[in-house]
């Protein structure tokens, strides 16, 4: 048996399927009918599916939201109205992040307190940060450090939250005007700096709004800064950003609207000259290894060591080199350890073309018994 389920979300619930009904699966490409679908089943298996039986199964997986017909259409149609008539993005409860009933905050205090780093001395202006997205058990050194910057400086008003938009379906960046509503309190969102970048790129930013509904990359960073802030002292501006490293680059996916470069230059401009103080935070994550991911190998030392070489390299390269040196080093071997977030760090980088970068902590997250390893990174982007 083979488990299938949608890592968006969107179809709630897992499937439990044969190999042959797998197969078939496979081929609901939207490019067979179930005709076709029945001859090539027959010529692969050497058995005929009887005509009654794969309908009934097209039913059930149309009613389990698997399949893109007129009904799915309609009921993703009413997620987004859920989303869009509600009066904050809502996280869930205490629980889905590793804590009890009210350990939460508790719990994010104690992990940024583990911070190794050494901040004594003159303090400098923080223009913007990478951390990590990972959940906070594996991810506690890189948020720690990365945070630990940004806790000694001046406190912003205004925070810039750069997410990966790993499942959802805008083809460019997208920002979302809800609140976030969390266990630890509500954040209000700058709205009006959001309408403000919108005009100056002459393009809406929410159209896919409801990406944010299940993405936690931004999610997590709200999370510590209302540990450290709290909740109502601050706002923020959530966008999640698209991958620059496939054939489009730093242009729209769909090839309309505005591309990842664009925003990025327009949202460093209006920081500089709003006058509020902004910082610029990336949930960034880098790279996901493993035979959960698809490596045909175990995480032995020589293979994580790889693994950092490629990482630090990237990390150098922004640096030294800023952001297409960053893009260019990941492409050199074709992003092989599917390093996530390059378009929020590209992002980031891009929008604060005169900060000074600084690695502050490499990471890597290695779960051996299963069979997975997510590196991270704290990062902080002094203001020159």
């Amino acid at each position: 048996m083979f488990v299938v389920c949608d890592p968006s979300g969107l179809a709630e619930g897992a499937l439990n399927m044969s190999r042959a009904a797998l197969l078939l699966l496979s081929l609901m490409d939207g490019e067979h009918s179930l005709e076709d679908i029945r001859r090539l089943f027959a010529e692969q298996v050497g058995q005929a599916v009887p005509a009654e039986q794969l309908a009934e199964m097209v039913e059930r997986l149309d009613a389990a939201h698997y399949l893109d017909s007129p009904a799915f259409a309609g009921y993703f149609q009413s997620l987004v109205d859920g989303y869009r008539s509600a009066p904050a993005r809502v996280s869930m409860d205490e629980a889905s992040f590793g804590a009890g009933d009210g350990e939460l905050g508790p719990m994010i205090g104690r992990m940024l307190a583990a911070c190794e780093l050494s901040l004594a001395g003159p303090r400098r202006k923080l223009a913007g940060l990478i951390a990590p997205h990972l959940d906070f058990a594996r991810g506690k050194p890189g948020y720690a450090d990365a945070y630990a910057a940004l806790a000694v400086g001046q406190r912003p008003r205004r925070v810039v939250i750069l997410g990966t938009n790993h499942f959802g379906r805008a083809p460019a960046p997208v920002a979302t005007r809800k609140d976030f509503q969390t266990p630890l309190g509500t954040t209000r969102t700058d709205r009006a700096f959001i309408e403000a970048l919108e005009a100056s790129l002459d393009f809406d930013l929410c159209e896919h709004e409801f990406d944010h509904q299940r993405e936690h990359s931004v999610e997590l960073q709200v999370l510590i800064l209302q540990q450290l802030f709290g909740a109502g002292n601050f706002e923020i501006v959530p966008v999640l950003c698209p991958d620059p490293c496939g054939a489009g680059g730093t242009t729209a996916q769909d090839g309309e609207g505005t591309g990842l470069r664009e925003f990025a230059e327009v949202l460093g401009e209006r920081v500089r000259t709003d006058g509020t103080p902004t910082v610029l935070i990336a949930g960034a994550d880098l790279s996901h290894v493993g035979r959960r991911f698809g490596d045909p190998w175990d995480l032995d030392e020589t293979f994580l060591r790889e693994v950092e070489r490629k990482d630090r390299k990237a990390l150098d390269a922004i640096v030294a080199g800023g952001r297409d040196a960053f893009v260019e080093t990941l492409k050199s071997h074709d992003n092989s350890t599917r390093v996530c977030s390059v378009g929020c760090i590209y992002a980031l980088v891009t929008a604060l073309p005169d900060a000074r970068p600084e690695l502050l902590r490499y990471h890597q997250a290695v779960d051996s018994k299963g069979g997975t390893c997510v590196t991270c990174s704290a990062m902080a982007f002094w203001a020159g």
